[in-house]
């Protein structure tokens, strides 16, 4: 269980700060603690309540310093998604996130960059679900390893657009 002011990674919504302990919101019968869970930094989105057990969502602590700084330093040699099928894509995007590992993130970025330069040069557009999971692992990417270096969103984006 986490503690009152511990800041969590939510599923692959981004980074949160457990704010209180609750009882479930819809099922007052319901046994479980729930966390409230505030979103860091300014992120779009609501205020969460989710059960501290027996969810279906990943949560997870943000990983620290060290962490992050040999993450940073891994991204060079993380490879990008390989899809066999292209209507299999949203579905490996979709499993690949629900992982929450920081270097899958990393990979979701790799792929969608890959595609977008070589559409590009096709004079085409990348699709809404290469779009969407790009920018789902680079609000959960960037949001974590900022807490993790206490640097911007903006500071973040610009290390790792060096480092791809």
């Amino acid at each position: 269980m986490f503690d009152l002011g511990d800041v969590i990674v939510y599923g692959f919504e981004g980074v949160f700060t457990v704010s209180e302990y609750t009882t479930s919101p819809i099922d007052k019968n319901d046994p479980r603690v729930f966390y409230v869970l505030t979103p860091t930094f300014g992120q779009l989105g609501n205020i969460i309540m989710a059960p501290s057990e027996g969810g279906t969502v990943l949560m997870r602590s943000v990983i620290d310093r060290e962490a992050a700084i040999a993450l940073i330093e891994s991204i060079p040699s993380i490879m990008p998604l390989t899809v066999e099928r292209e209507r299999n894509r949203r579905e490996l995007y979709k499993t690949v996130m629900s992982r929450g590992k920081c270097e899958d993130y990393v990979s979701i970025i790799k792929t969608v960059r890959k595609r977008r330069d070589d559409f590009l040069a096709q004079k085409r557009r990348i699709s809404e679900t290469d779009a969407d999971y790009e920018s789902m692992a680079k609000r959960s990417l960037y949001s974590e390893l900022a807490l993790a270096l206490d640097k911007t969103f903006e500071e973040i984006e610009q290390i790792v657009c060096e480092k791809l």
